[in-house]
């Protein structure tokens, strides 16, 4: 069973009214295109998904809102109508934005009780805040209530206009010690702060480590920063971490046989790929 713990809104479902070719990405989103070789005409809807998790062996896939620009709200409608259509196939995660938002709890909480979503995703470089400031501790009390993971954006940034260090993996620290019911995770594995990522899911059971947006042959190679995670993911942290492609800037058909040959014990790949996942979101 392999489990994706991290994919983008497809963008025809993101902007249903707009040609694909007519979608002007931020400059930090072409970074990433012009690195995976993602050509804007690709055909990224929602059947290609589908028959890229069939043809890999995905059982499940979440779909996770990002707000970065645009209406949050729209974001999270869009995931719910995915999810809605394909409940055996994709699990929501909505998000928020909190200069938007009036009560971001209460919220989040109509999107999981109302909207069926299973997590809230938070993006702290879009907003210039970080993850442990106080305006997301109330968000943060609910999500322990409703029994739901927060997935938060930990590592680099490529936007020209926001620091990295709203994405070290230390702020998650404060988090977790002050909610230390909450599950945590980390978006993206921390990279370049990976020891200090490595670290704080080691002194926390509650928080997590996803890989999404890496190729995992970098994960897997010397030299890369990526050591620590292989290390400890072999052992200590087996039962934190988790896969993720961030499809589609990492295709399927790419990150999975990468993902599969990573230097983990056998035991351990199977956590990675999809138990682990499982068990957090109570699919079990």
């Amino acid at each position: 069973m392999i489990i994706d713990f991290r994919a983008r809104l497809p963008l025809k479902e993101q902007f249903p009214n707009t040609k694909l070719k007519d979608i002007k990405a931020p400059f930090y989103m072409s970074r990433y295109m012009d690195l995976y070789a993602i050509a804007p005409e690709a055909d990224i809807g929602v059947e290609a998904l589908l028959s890229s998790m069939e043809a890999n062996d995905i059982s499940k896939t979440v779909i996770q809102a990002e707000w970065e620009f645009g209406d949050y709200k729209a974001l999270n409608q869009a995931v719910k109508r995915l999810t809605d259509a394909y409940p055996d196939r994709l699990i929501g995660f909505c998000t928020i934005h909190p200069e938007e938002s009036r009560d971001m709890a209460n919220e989040v909480e109509e999107w999981v009780r109302k909207g069926g979503m299973r997590g809230v995703n938070l993006q702290p470089w879009a907003y210039k805040l970080h993850a442990h400031d106080r305006a997301f501790y109330p968000l943060y009390e609910k999500c322990v209530e409703l029994d739901i993971p927060v997935t938060i954006h930990t590592g680099i940034n490529f936007s020209v206009t926001r620091s990295m260090d709203f994405g070290r993996p230390l702020y998650l620290d404060f988090i977790a010690c002050d909610f230390p019911d909450l599950k945590i995770v980390a978006s993206h594995g921390g990279w370049p702060w990976v020891n200090e990522m490595v670290a704080v899911a080691w002194k926390h059971p509650n928080v997590y480590i996803e890989t999404g947006a890496v190729s995992p042959k970098y994960i897997g190679k010397a030299d890369t920063g990526w050591e620590t995670f292989i290390q400890y993911g072999n052992s200590i942290l087996q039962n934190q971490i988790l896969f993720a492609s961030e499809w589609p800037l990492l295709p399927l058909e790419r990150v999975v046989p990468e993902a599969k040959a990573l230097p983990l014990k056998d035991e351990v790949k199977e956590k990675y790929l999809g138990s682990n996942a499982a068990n957090l979101l109570g699919l079990r």
